[in-house]
């Protein structure tokens, strides 16, 4: 059962072979983590499980609608054996017993006048296709959600990374101030003062670990890999870089803080080309699914006008018929040939309402297609507002953590020979700490509005050429390849 299952999973993540945007797009960020519990769910997602049995289940409806406009062929046959008789001795009656036993061909065939049995089995075609559409939209949706909740993840772990940080400094912090309180440099309500930090920052830790355990469970359950397996994939380094630099570990609460490189800890997307926007339109998973299940509602209205018209049934017999009693056997055959004709006189107005109801039915589903073009629209123009958003704000949160940097190192200086009260130190710190915050932040949106780009195209996206700059940048990627052959 698990290989059947597989099989039919391949099917599907194997559509489009040639169109090399729809396969394995999150590969192009690089995360090792992404990829690994990406693979994990396509195999073992029961959504999408449950998207492919949906397909299964239209395939078989489709066969079966193919089925009914060939002739269909059956063998009918009985055995019987009884006896008859008196029961008295004087009655005369002779008990006799007979066996009986006939078998024979049978042959029935619908002739199509009017195109009843086609316009049935377009529509069945047609809800194969939109069915497997949204078993390639829920592939799509499956795989957005892991790389969202990866890239979720790895934020939440470098602040948890940045708590550790400002716990260890104030740790730090409130031990100089008792001793300067043993001494008399200091007012008892400045050791308060610094405890009570030390408490608030150790709360939000504990607040930030939950958020963080939240997302691994959201992990676990999209890809089926234990927690664990989790944790240690996304602890590992993003990207392309082989391993954290040193620098971002302190020494000594004392040691300068180096501010961290967003990239390292968060993947930075590679460029996209979006294809043309009728391209998109009409491979996006959605607007195909809604697009073909109007098609079979449109079939639906045919099939619902021929009920309406006479039906021409060809039925064929050909029996044989043996019998035996008092010893004797005797046999014959015997056949039938002609032809049926079946059409409604008076039903009441329910042919008619069929007929309504199946135009009702197609203008839902028109209706439903308008709104999905609508929606993809909109989508891929949030997304690209969204990754243009980002992009502008990794620049700017780089220059507030660079300059946030120096001033915390130059107050630290000061701190300790005594020329600034802790609380400046302290405000300079909690600015420090937005600024990176502020800048993995960026790195998490510019990342995730990538992933919400690939999503809202319906994955009808390619690497875009570093060569290619404003309106040729947004070509697909096979009249890309055809340019870069001129």
């Amino acid at each position: 059962m698990a290989s059947a299952w597989d099989n039919g999973a391949r099917s599907v993540l194997a559509a489009d072979a040639g169109d090399t945007a729809q396969q394995a797009w999150w590969r192009r960020l690089g995360d090792p983590a992404i990829d690994a519990l990406a693979e994990a769910a396509l195999v073992d997602s029961p959504t999408l499980g449950q998207a492919i049995a949906r397909i299964d289940q239209a395939r078989a409806a489709a066969r079966v609608s193919d089925a009914q406009r060939l002739p269909q062929i059956s063998v009918d046959g009985s055995v019987t054996r009884a006896r008859t008789g008196g029961t008295q001795a004087d009655s005369g009656a002779v008990p006799t017993t007979q066996s009986s036993a006939t078998l024979g061909p049978g042959l029935s065939w619908e002739f199509d006048l009017w195109g009843r049995l086609k316009e049935t089995a377009r529509a069945a075609d047609g809800r194969l296709d939109a069915r497997t559409a949204d078993a390639e939209q829920t592939r799509l949706s499956l795989t957005v959600q892991i790389a969202d909740a990866v890239l979720r993840l790895r934020a939440c772990h470098f602040s948890l990374t940045v708590g550790d940080r400002d716990i260890a400094a104030r740790q730090l912090e409130l031990a100089v101030m008792r001793e300067r309180l043993l001494r008399g440099n200091v007012a008892p309500v400045e050791a308060a003062n610094a405890a009570s930090n030390l408490a608030t920052a150790r709360t939000d830790r504990f607040s930030q670990q939950d958020l963080c355990a939240r997302i691994v469970n959201e992990l676990v359950a999209l890809s089926g890999r234990a927690a664990s397996v989790v944790r240690t994939l996304v602890t590992a380094p993003a990207g392309k870089t082989a391993a954290l630099p040193p620098t971002l570990e302190r020494k000594s609460p004392l040691a300068p803080i180096a501010p961290v490189d967003a990239d390292m800890i968060i993947p930075a997307p590679p460029p996209l080309a979006l294809a043309l926007p009728a391209n998109i339109l009409l491979g996006h998973p959605i607007v195909v699914a809604a697009e073909r299940e109007a098609a079979a509602r449109w079939a639906e209205i045919g099939v619902a006008r021929a009920d309406r018209l006479p039906r021409i049934d060809l039925a064929g017999l050909l029996t044989g018929n043996w019998i035996r009693t008092l010893g004797s056997t005797s046999g014959f055959n015997s056949w039938s040939a002609g032809a049926e004709l079946t059409a409604p006189l008076f039903d009441g107005g329910a042919g008619a309402a069929n007929i309504r109801g199946a135009q009702a039915r197609y203008r839902e589903a028109v209706e439903t297609l308008r709104d999905a073009v609508r929606t993809a629209t909109r989508d891929v123009e949030d997304a690209l507002a969204g990754q243009e958003s980002a992009q502008q704000r990794i620049t700017t949160s780089r220059e507030a953590v660079e300059a946030a940097h120096v001033a915390l190192r130059a107050n630290e200086a000061r701190w300790r020979a005594g020329a600034i009260s802790m609380f400046e130190l302290e405000d300079t710190r909690r600015q420090f700490n937005a600024a990176q915050e502020a800048a993995i932040a960026a790195a998490r949106d510019r990342a995730q509005a990538w992933v919400a780009l690939v999503r809202a195209a319906g994955g009808r996206v390619g690497l875009q050429s570093a060569a290619l700059t404003g309106p040729d940048a947004l070509i697909s990627p096979s009249d890309q390849g055809s340019a870069q052959q001129k």
